[in-house]
């Protein structure tokens, strides 16, 4: 009875194990957003992925970074990459665990003797034999090498946590310098238009009078001259504004490649005030939240423990083990003695310790430990190239606002001089009183002093940005790295979700919702289905908030002021 129960222990080990292998084809993730596996764009499905945008008539920066938080692949491998090195951190718990190994085997074999000494009979014998068994081995000293591997994969596991908010700062920054390229190009177009219907109208009236005879021909040509350039600036800007759309969709994860043509895009807010805060602060903040250098000093962190690992090759490693072995054999005899068939079991136990000293190798392990010691000099010096390059960024991004502050206050007061410059040289060339030329060079003063303050008004918000980005303050999307997809997507953006809390991190039932969104099933759907608005209904972003206490007195209070009354602010383009 012993011995039947024992002939069913394999196929139940190698059920087991198929159950396991089946399992692990699963894919525990969610999918990317949208189908990419088609080699033709104009033959590929529409998918949910596609109709992320359906419910935005203007689109602000907060719900364009969310998007992109939610559907950029790059962002989501990181996050994958985070749970590869948590996977990996798991693993090195492993090697203080025994390992225990099942083996069966059948084997037989047959003895044809076709000649004996003194015997002229043929002879032919028949073994059969039938094993299972188990075994086990258990390392027990290697000199403290897997203490400082496990270590050394824990930090592994925080620089990628670290490398993941690293990937958020930077896909925050892209985003917001992609869509203020995009606001841009729409005033730059804007600029271009206005200046081509002050030459149309110019060139019009010139023409009239060219016809009585009052001015030459080289003045008509002259305006034609001027269209001309002013339709080349808006061909220009328009390129433009579509590889910014481009950028900007790439960006977000949205499959079709652009913004649809019916969503808009606000104005570029007009800032006057500098910053409230110092350098200093700044820099604190930055060399404190920073997750690039928080990755780097982990890497050190790993370099010195690698380098432990390497004295322990130096030491004896010790084992225990252990096998059990059922043997099942069968021997049948034929010949002159046919008689002596057998058949036994036997069971085999063996077990120990074992102990192994590498005295000497070649040197082979006092090079490793020089090589490890080289590495933590490298991993050391890199730490302080990012330390350095963290407070460059900082005090770049710093002067790149102060500066771009100022110069949009100056161009103000520099468009309103040239605006009334260009009307009284305008006057004069209508009453015959001023040259062409002096005309020309009055209406290109006006057509630079607008490009120029539109230029500074957005680099001011990119700066803004890029500062934020530097002290890593913005901490948009920080505790949502496993919400994904496209019913996420739609959810967060008809409620205006993903908002972070006081702490500066997101509130788990949220992020649970969310999850639950991903998974697809029945009722998430419909809870997806509940939530859809009419796409003629504008949903509008709330503004950022302060995370936390402390970010409240840290982050800069200067907010958009509305532009002075004599002002002429940025004008729409309409689609």
């Amino acid at each position: 009875m012993k011995h039947s129960y024992l002939r069913w222990l394999p196929a139940v080990v190698c059920g087991g194990l198929l159950a396991v292998t089946a399992a692990g084809c699963q894919k525990p993730y969610t999918a990317p957003a949208g189908d990419f596996s088609y080699d033709s764009f104009s033959e590929r499905e529409r998918s949910k992925a596609d109709t992320i945008l359906r419910s935005i008539n203007t689109l602000s920066l907060a719900d364009a970074q969310k998007i992109a938080l939610l559907n950029n692949p790059n962002y989501i491998a990181a996050y994958h990459s985070v749970n590869a090195a948590k996977m990996r951190y798991y693993q090195s718990f492993a090697s203080y665990s025994p390992t225990v190994a099942l083996k069966a085997g059948l084997q037989g074999s047959i003895n044809d003797v076709t000649s004996q000494y003194n015997y002229g009979n043929p002879q032919t014998d028949y073994y059969r034999n039938a094993s299972f068994g188990v075994s086990a081995s258990w390392l027990l000293f290697d000199g403290l090498s897997r203490e400082f591997g496990v270590m050394a994969a824990k930090h592994n596991y925080s620089s990628s946590i670290a490398l993941n908010d690293d990937a958020r700062r930077q896909l925050l920054l892209a985003v917001a310098q992609a869509y203020y390229d995009i606001l841009l190009a729409n005033e730059n177009r804007r600029i271009a238009l206005e200046d081509m219907s002050f030459q149309l109208k110019n060139l019009r009236e010139t023409e009239i009078k060219h016809q009585y005879g009052a001015v030459p021909l080289s003045d008509v040509l002259n305006f034609q001259i001027q269209v001309n350039q002013a339709d080349s600036n808006r061909l220009t800007a328009e390129y433009n504004y579509s590889t910014a759309l481009y950028t900007l969709a790439a960006l977000m994860g949205y499959p079709e490649g652009t913004i649809p043509d019916a969503i808009k895009f606000p104005e570029i807010k007009y800032e006057s005030e500098s910053l409230l805060l110092g350098v200093d602060t700044y820099l604190d903040m930055a060399l404190a939240n920073r997750p690039d250098l928080k990755a780097y000093r982990e890497q050190l962190k790993i370099s010195e423990y690698q380098l432990y690992q390497t004295y322990s090759a130096f030491s004896p490693m010790v084992r225990a083990f252990g096998e059990y072995t059922l043997n099942a054999n069968k021997d049948y005899y034929h010949g002159y003695n046919a008689g002596y068939n057998r058949r036994y079991d036997n069971q085999v136990l063996n077990y120990g310790l074992s102990a192994e000293w590498v005295l000497f190798n070649g040197f082979q392990r006092y090079n490793a430990t020089r090589e490890a010691q080289a590495n933590m000099a490298i991993a050391d010096f890199t730490v302080a190239q990012a330390w350095l390059n963290v407070v460059n960024d900082v005090r770049t991004a710093y002067a790149n606002y102060d500066v771009n502050i100022k110069q949009a206050n100056l161009y103000f007061a520099i468009r309103k001089l040239v605006f009334e410059q260009r009307d009284l040289v305008q006057a004069e060339y209508d009453a015959g009183q001023a040259e062409i030329v002096r005309l020309n060079e009055a209406q290109r003063n006006v057509v630079s002093a607008e490009g120029t303050l539109v230029q500074a008004l957005a680099n001011v918000q990119k700066a803004r940005a890029q500062l934020e980005a530097a002290a890593n303050i913005n901490n948009l999307g920080r505790g949502f790295e496993k919400v994904s997809g496209a019913e996420a997507t739609l959810y967060v953006l008809d409620n205006n979700g993903m908002t972070p809390n006081v702490t500066g991190i997101a509130d788990p039932a949220e992020v649970e919702k969310y999850l639950l969104l991903d998974q697809g099933t029945e009722a998430a759907l419909e809870k997806v289905e509940k939530f859809k608005v009419d796409p003629e209904i504008v949903v509008e972003s709330a503004p950022a908030k302060p995370t936390s206490k402390a970010e409240a007195k840290a982050a800069p209070k200067a907010e958009a002021k509305p532009a002075p009354k004599d002002f002429v602010g940025p004008v729409k383009q309409k689609k």
